[in-house]
């Protein structure tokens, strides 16, 4: 014999109905609400039919998320789109930094292990940092740097060295300078390359 359809059996549906419509409505509203005023909304659903507890998730959480993660995209991409020149005349030191600038976000990283052939090539609006070196054969990094200038006076440059600074040619270019210090960015050899890329985001800032 079939089960018989009770009248409560159909109010269970009902309510069970009027419930799914009522988590729609909700959630609806919230997601409307939270277009409108993000920081103040609340995001409540039913857990069970039969319970009253709810999950309760503050907008202001999902919206900052949201936010965070919109910020590593833009980072990323910002990333992308730095365009870097390192000028050393030692081959595995600019192979290592150009690798490691790679695989951490910064695509395009050119280098040149000659100072001269960097200059005779180096166009205004290529590059958005310089990584030179300070002790090169035929020109030193503050020469070079000098020379770029007198191309691209816009285009910021860290320097980098192993050795001590001949400080008559740092005041050449820099004249108001006295000591590494007084240069937005200098670089001590030998370095981590974690280490080098927040030189080189401070600078970029």
């Amino acid at each position: 014999m079939g089960e018989r359809y009770t009248t409560k059996r159909a109010n269970l549906g009902a309510n069970h109905g009027f419930r799914i419509v009522s988590i729609v409505v909700t959630v609806a509203t919230s997601i409307i609400f939270f277009e409108l005023v993000p920081e103040r909304t609340i995001l409540s659903i039913p857990i069970k039919p039969e319970e009253e507890h709810i999950i309760a998730v503050p907008a202001s959480w999902w919206f900052s998320t949201l936010l965070t993660q919109k910020e590593e995209r833009e980072y990323k991409e910002t990333q992308n789109r730095r365009r870097i020149l390192i000028v050393d005349d030692e081959s595995d030191i600019t192979a290592v930094f150009q690798r490691g600038l790679r695989d951490r976000g910064f695509k395009q990283v050119d280098t040149v292990n000659d100072p001269l052939f960097a200059l005779n090539n180096f166009k205004a609006g290529t590059y958005d940092l310089l990584i030179i070196d300070v002790i090169m054969p035929q020109m030193d990094g503050f020469e070079l740097y000098e020379e770029i200038r007198k191309i691209d006076n816009k285009v910021r440059v860290c320097f980098i060295t192993a050795y001590e600074v001949n400080y008559q040619a740092l005041r050449a270019v820099f004249p108001a300078a006295t000591t590494i210090d007084d240069i937005g960015c200098f670089i001590r050899k030998p370095i981590e390359v974690d280490d080098l890329i927040k030189h080189i985001e401070a600078e970029l800032r």
